[in-house]
């Protein structure tokens, strides 16, 4: 993996069939163009899904993003996944979150062996998706009602996603699975989102409590799934690299200077 800060983004091929195009992205060897913001945040999946497949890829970020990235691109939004293939000829843009993760899940074989297992993984898939979005509305959450949201995640959210997974986890066996007994983007999902919930890719000031709904006698199942995803070298070490740790640092100061206690007081 490479890092650099984008001033030309790589630009999506139109000038091929849609059967051409799905062709080159059906190739094994193609490489790819990650472009979002220094933060873990909505990056972080897409970013574990690459690592832990082994992927060659680039990172880039914006260089101002509101006055030139911004308006061009399709959505105007970020992140954003550009695949390429070998020879340079096929560059497809991937946009919106979940499209990209499902998109990559999809070429590293992580949705299963067949499309039962595929609609079950998905499900979890987006269970998680879901209690994370409410993650951070409720850390978003402004002034009195801000405790009372945090409470309200911790209370309910939260604990009925404990809840339903591990219950879930254990009828497949408890073997660090959703589905079957191989990584999926469900493993993979829920890996990131614990990483997140416990603070540990950055600081959620005054969510230090969810340590005590979440840890290895609490929540067995949830994190033997954590643990086997890290089992992965590819993966562990992406953990351990220093674009990881940056990006961490990154994250922390940015939700600490804008949302975090500061903000409160």
């Amino acid at each position: 993996m490479t890092i650099s800060t984008a001033t030309i983004t790589p630009s999506p091929t139109t000038n091929l069939s849609s059967a051409e195009i799905s062709k080159a992205l059906d190739a094994r060897d193609n490489t790819f163009t990650f472009y979002y913001f220094k933060l873990h945040t909505h990056g972080a999946t897409t970013r574990a899904l690459l690592a832990y497949a082994e992927a060659d890829w680039t990172e880039i970020h914006p260089s101002d993003w509101l006055n030139v990235e911004k308006p061009l691109l399709k959505f105007g939004t970020l992140p954003v996944l550009y695949e390429h293939s070998r020879d340079g000829k096929v560059v497809v843009e991937h946009a919106e979150a979940m499209g990209l993760e499902i998109r990559l899940a999809r070429k590293f074989g992580l949705l299963g062996a067949n499309t039962f297992e595929e609609t079950q993984i998905l499900g979890f898939f987006s269970s998680t998706r879901a209690v994370m979005h409410r993650h951070e509305d409720a850390y978003f959450a402004r002034g009195q009602h801000r405790i009372e949201d945090r409470d309200g995640f911790f209370n309910g959210t939260l604990a009925q996603w404990i809840r339903t997974h591990e219950a879930e986890l254990t009828k497949n066996g408890s073997n660090g699975h959703y589905v079957g007994d191989s990584v999926t983007l469900a493993d993979i999902k829920t890996a990131v989102a614990l990483d997140s919930l416990l603070n540990e890719q950055y600081q959620f000031k005054q969510f230090e409590a969810i340590r005590q709904l979440i840890n290895a006698e609490a929540t067995p199942n949830l994190w033997k799934v954590r643990e086997t995803v890290r089992a992965k070298k590819s993966y562990a070490a992406w953990l351990a690299s220093d674009k990881y740790k940056e990006l961490s640092a990154e994250t922390t100061t940015f939700f600490d200077w804008e949302y975090g206690t500061k903000d409160q007081e």
